[in-house]
């Protein structure tokens, strides 16, 4: 009886040292960031914590909130993959290490090149076959709740090509349950067994994707502003370019409304685990699929002089506190906070309604979400009228058995419609870009509210007349921007347009911007040449 009685302390002893070196959970609204490249991926994983690049410079007006703990790592390293993978798995497994293993906080995000199989790490490559995420060393638990990913399709899902997306892998919702394999991609292949029971998500792009602080601020715009699920937030953050098709993955039950894709903000508590893969993914609605005309290019263009709108008049009667850049209406919706909240910076109006997760099929049709949507917007007395066509996406859900494959099922998460601002200028209808000019409408599947904003700042004159660069002039710009890499690169597509801020940000006068997108010249290039962004400023001052 001493003898068994001895074992039983030595090993209480071993599990408490096990135990003290990993805490059940990690420290609530923690963040850690790492670049897998030392190109502009650098400035990415920056902006997403802080907003600003690598040389402090301010450049993503919204960013991990300023009360997280926050830190960016691997800074200076190189061949890093072994802090993503697990000493389980493989050795060396470091992924727990206090400095910098990704295993160590609530959020990690990574920025960096990938393909489905692998990605950048520092001058070599880490492959999810190595990966435990949300495992600690010698336990049953881990530290890690939010897995997050920018790169070109390493969360690819679905045949190679579609008819509704011109980027490979761009309809997750035709997987065939087929394994792995170029023509037909299988994020539960690749990720589900990376999956430890208490992660909580793990998200990143079936198709390419834009990695720049556009895309970080979209995250945290709709996350900090919008009210929008943590899945929702990177999901459609992720998603600029409308052929981008976002993912996230989980474990849970059969239902997938108490999963951590219903999860309403971040949290530091374990997934419960569970028998089903569900993934969450958007898909355009097909009536609204954005085509945007170029208008001819003039030779001058007012820049406008903006200031906040007045409250519109539904509003007007709402009793208001103030809560540091807010006023929040008095009254709340159920579990969700204020009802209406009013940004004092800018004006921008953020409402939230009833949330609802049943699934009733069938489904709204597009013309009837749109509708709703328009109706909506006039009942909260959002009475612009020079917009462009209303452009909408489903909020999709596939399950499927974790030891099955026969039997996977979609769902319908939720709708969001999206109406952007334009401005005519002598007959010139031009397109207003970026986070501002636009109302969102996030709708419940009966087409009821669940999240409304409009950031739509007021004209109030013009400041001057300035001379508008030549695509030619903007175009050579950009390609400067590339710098000695511009050779691998071809023009895939480009705008111009007034651009608005986000609702967070002052912004005093409406300028004209260029916005290209290249894409490298061959697919065989993509992991060395990813897809870039670059932004011109569009008037001659």
């Amino acid at each position: 009886m001493k003898t068994k009685s001895l074992l039983f302390s030595l090993c209480a002893l071993i599990s408490f040292l096990i135990a003290g070196c990993c805490p059940r959970n990690p420290g609530i609204n923690t963040a850690i960031t790492a670049h897998g490249n030392t190109d502009w991926h650098i400035d990415t994983a920056e902006e997403f914590l802080l907003g600003t690049d690598m040389g402090g410079n301010p450049s993503a007006a919204n960013h991990c909130p300023d009360s997280w703990t926050r830190r960016h790592m691997h800074v200076g390293l190189t061949n890093t993959n072994h802090f993503y993978y697990d000493t389980d798995l493989t050795t060396p497994g470091d992924d727990t290490d206090t400095t910098n293993g990704i295993d160590r906080a609530m959020l990690f995000f990574y920025a960096g090149h990938g393909s489905p199989d692998s990605f950048d790490t520092l001058g070599n490559a880490a492959e999810q076959q190595y990966m435990a995420l949300g495992d600690c060393e010698g336990t049953e638990y881990g530290l890690l709740r939010y897995y997050w990913q920018c790169s070109c399709k390493v969360f690819a899902h679905g045949p190679y090509n579609c008819t509704s997306s011109t980027f490979y892998y761009g309809c997750p919702q035709d997987f065939d349950g087929s394994a792995d394999s170029v023509n037909m991609r299988n994020v539960y292949e690749r990720w589900g067994p990376v999956l430890e029971p208490e992660l909580r998500m793990a998200c990143g792009s079936s198709t390419l994707a834009w990695c720049h602080e556009g895309e970080m601020n979209g995250i945290w715009d709709n996350y900090n502003n919008n009210s929008f699920d943590v899945a929702d937030s990177f999901i459609d953050g992720l998603q600029v370019n409308h052929n981008v098709v976002p993912l996230c993955i989980t474990r849970g039950g059969f239902d997938v409304t108490k999963t951590p894709l219903y999860d309403q903000t971040f949290t530091n508590q374990p997934n419960d685990g569970g028998s089903y893969y569900h993934i969450q993914f958007l898909s355009q609605f097909a009536t609204t699929a954005p085509i945007i005309a170029i208008p001819k290019i003039p030779e001058y263009l007012p820049i406008y002089e903006l200031m906040p709108p007045p409250l519109p008049d539904p509003l007007r009667q709402v009793k208001f506190v103030e809560m540091k850049d807010f006023l929040v209406s008095q009254d709340e919706v159920k579990d969700r906070g204020p009802r209406v909240r009013v940004n004092r910076i800018s004006g921008s109006v953020y409402i939230r309604g009833d949330r609802k997760t049943e699934f009733k099929k069938p489904y709204l049709k597009e013309g009837e979400y749109i509708e709703r949507a328009m109706s909506i917007i006039r009942k909260q007395g959002w009475t612009e009228k020079d917009f462009m066509k209303p452009r909408g996406v489903r909020l999709q859900i596939q399950t499927m058995p974790i030891k099955s494959k026969e039997d996977i099922q979609h769902f319908q998460k939720n709708v969001i419609v999206k109406i952007k601002r334009q401005i005519t200028v002598d007959g010139l209808e031009i397109p207003v870009l970026g986070r501002g000019g636009v109302m969102t409408i996030q709708m419940n599947n009966d087409g009821t509210l669940l999240n409304s904003s409009k950031i739509w700042r007021q004209i109030v004159g013009i400041k001057k007349k300035a001379r508008v660069k030549s695509y030619k002039r903007a175009y050579n710009e950009a390609l400067e921007k590339l710098q000695k890499h511009h050779q691998a690169y071809k023009l895939d597509r480009w705008i111009w347009g007034y651009k608005e801020a986000p609702g967070n940000m002052k912004q005093d006068e409406l300028r004209i911007v260029f916005l290209f997108e290249f894409l490298p010249i061959n697919e065989e290039m993509m992991r060395e040449h990813p897809p870039r962004r670059i932004e011109i400023p569009g008037h001659i001052d």
